[in-house]
């Protein structure tokens, strides 16, 4: 039985990304013909049109990929729960929020090292582009304050080192606050 649950966090935590991913794709206007999204769209789509969050958003950010993951979630934490830590009720929802925050840190820090990596590579100009528009939302904002120089944009480090900041934030405020909920943070 324990040796099932990292394969379920696992599970877990990809099903919870993908969602992630159909969200951040939608929002920002990702080539909608490129294969990649196609099969996010293919795999994500009998979940994400059903009626009951269809059309959610906030301005012209998607919310649906975030609803079926944070449900994922949910379930994933009930059944860890249940199989293996014994956690209060209430850690459950905590959990679940947590594993949606930190996974969507592993997507963005995921796609800026996939976007760099590609954009030195001419035969791979297509997946770059992709990828620099699915991230545009997150580094728009550093661009505008750090420009290019040159050929060389560091917005894509700067984001980076913020999100490892972040994360490094988060286990010191979640040890503080309670040290269950640092273990949860640093198992997900």
């Amino acid at each position: 039985m324990a040796s099932i649950l990292p394969w379920l966090l696992l599970l877990g935590s990809a099903l919870v990304m993908l969602f992630e991913l159909r969200s951040l794709m939608q929002s920002s206007d990702a080539e909608y013909y490129h294969p990649f999204t196609q099969a996010v769209i293919k795999l994500t789509n009998p979940l994400v049109n059903l009626p009951l969050w269809r059309n959610v958003r906030v301005g012209s950010f998607f919310l649906h990929g975030f609803i079926v993951a944070a449900l994922i979630a949910v379930v994933i934490w009930v059944l860890l729960g249940v199989l293996a830590f014994n956690l209060p009720l209430l850690y459950i929802p905590l959990a679940a929020f947590l594993m949606l925050l930190k996974t969507f840190g592993y997507l963005l820090i995921a796609l800026l090292l996939a976007q760099a990596l590609t954009s030195w590579l001419p035969a791979t100009r297509g997946w770059s582009y992709l990828f620099a528009q699915i991230t545009a939302p997150i580094t728009a904002p550093v661009q505008r304050i750090i420009p290019p120089i040159g050929m060389i944009d560091i917005s894509l480090m700067v984001v980076l080192i913020a999100l490892y900041a972040l994360n490094s934030l988060m286990y010191g405020l979640l040890k503080a606050i309670d040290f269950g909920l640092m273990i949860i943070w640093q198992i997900i």
